[in-house]
């Protein structure tokens, strides 16, 4: 079996398809037609997995800091992302307010999520829930866009992430997949799997690619947001 075909025949999969369609407008956009797409951003690949670094959401394990759910570590002040007047230790509260296009909304998760001592993914759900009818409708069009834009950030503030990212040499950093069940997780991040013999990394791995690419150009990723775009009840600051 060919890269091509195994990643076809994986992507017939009818749940598959289902928890994609809740990410991605367009399910088949993301499938490849030759190899030398596995790199697209938001292309599905095989990439061997001697090549790769691994991250998990996982404090202690190696790299962790490149995961978007990373804390930095309590009282380590100068790693402390700062958006604006906001100050917030985890980039997965930033990237999430974007969803909703509501500066209630905002502020609340600012005053709720990732704010403590433990990541409490149950009011990430209980936002999306809350504030459902504030999503953006383009929200699944301009998401990577967005994820540009707080990984910038990120490398910005964060002493300890760009640590990890330039410790990766020049592997490919990829969000180990392999054992979650949330629906994005093959095309932000990908999962261990073996074709032929041979080990390889399935999925998009759209934030390992953006890692990647953030690493070479040392911390600038070009991103295009929409102009009408808020945040906190005003315009998003440029990092352009």
């Amino acid at each position: 079996m060919t890269k091509l075909e195994y990643i076809k025949e994986r992507m017939s999969d009818k749940k598959l398809r289902e928890d994609l369609l809740k990410v991605v407008p367009d399910v088949d956009a993301l499938i490849p037609q030759s190899e030398n797409e596995f790199s697209d951003i938001q292309k599905f690949g095989l990439y061997p997995a001697d090549q790769c670094v691994p991250f998990v959401t996982k404090q202690g394990t190696p790299f962790y800091q490149l995961d978007n759910m990373s804390m930095v570590p309590k009282g380590d002040t100068a790693n402390y992302l700062r958006y604006g007047d906001f100050v917030f230790r985890q980039i997965e509260i930033l990237y999430n307010m974007a969803r909703m296009d509501n500066a209630e909304a905002h502020h609340w998760l600012k005053d709720n999520l990732f704010q403590g001592c433990r990541v409490d993914a149950r009011k990430k759900t209980e936002y999306k829930s809350k504030f459902k009818g504030c999503e953006r409708t383009d929200w699944k069009s301009i998401q990577v866009e967005w994820m540009k834009y707080c990984l910038n950030l990120k490398y910005r503030c964060n002493a300890l992430f760009r640590k990890d990212l330039f410790d990766c040499k020049v592997k490919q950093p990829v969000e180990d997949a392999t054992n979650t069940k949330y629906v994005s997780n093959l095309f932000w991040g990908a999962a261990l799997v073996e074709v032929d013999g041979k080990k390889y990394y399935f999925g998009c791995n759209v934030l390992g690619k953006l890692l990647k690419e953030l690493r070479e150009n040392k911390g600038k990723l070009k991103y295009e947001l929409p102009e009408d775009m808020h945040l906190l009840g005003k315009p998003i600051i440029s990092n352009n």
